[in-house]
């Protein structure tokens, strides 16, 4: 049952992901380097923790995200991604000090607090510039990424706050996301996928 849940999780993650690459590769989504640099490099870190407090099948859904989304990051290089402003550095620094910590934290349960604190605060970054332009992001993404996210979280082999939290916040965050993208959306009129009138 685990092997099927986290296999339906993985699935879910190429689900998720092939229509979010396809609007990067239109030009509809514009990803922001930021949030996916981080939230890709974290999840490959969240892997590791769980793997070794025997996640088992669990794990495989945090691996395969982990390596898409370093996908989403290399993809703001080669399509048109969201321009990066201060605020959008500030945050980004947050999130690489929540990492650091992570590093010096001898403690699996703080690494892991801090892991899933800092890829919250990746997306602060996201979040900011779909205030105005909500229709440069993918919404399907989130509601199938927080779906997969939930399914990851049960097919976890051995409960525990390390192997459970990242993906349990990932459901969470998520859902919200995606919720947010549809509230502003509903806010204005979109003028060519650019702004609001």
């Amino acid at each position: 049952m685990k092997e099927l849940l986290a296999l339906g999780a993985t699935a879910l993650i190429v689900v998720a992901y092939i229509p979010y690459i396809r609007d990067v590769l239109k030009e509809k989504t514009h990803p922001h380097a930021y949030s996916w640099f981080v939230s890709g490099s974290l999840t490959l870190i969240a892997f590791g923790l769980q793997v070794s407090k025997g996640a088992g099948w669990g794990a495989v859904p945090t691996f395969v995200g982990g390596l898409a989304g370093l996908l989403i990051f290399t993809l703001c290089f080669i399509k048109k991604r969201s321009p990066i402003t201060k605020s959008d550095t500030f945050f980004f620094l947050l999130a690489l000090i929540a990492a650091g910590l992570w590093l010096i934290a001898n403690q699996p349960v703080f690494s892991v607090i801090l892991l899933s604190l800092a890829d919250i605060l990746s997306f602060i970054p996201t979040i900011r510039k779909s205030w105005k332009k909500p229709n440069q992001e993918t919404v399907s993404f989130y509601f199938v990424s927080s779906l997969r996210f939930t399914l990851a979280t049960i097919a976890v082999q051995n409960y525990s706050i390390v192997t459970v939290l990242y993906p349990a916040s990932g459901a969470v965050a998520d859902v919200c996301t995606g919720a947010y993208l549809l509230i502003r959306r509903r806010k204005g009129v979109v003028v060519h996928g650019d702004g609001y009138i």
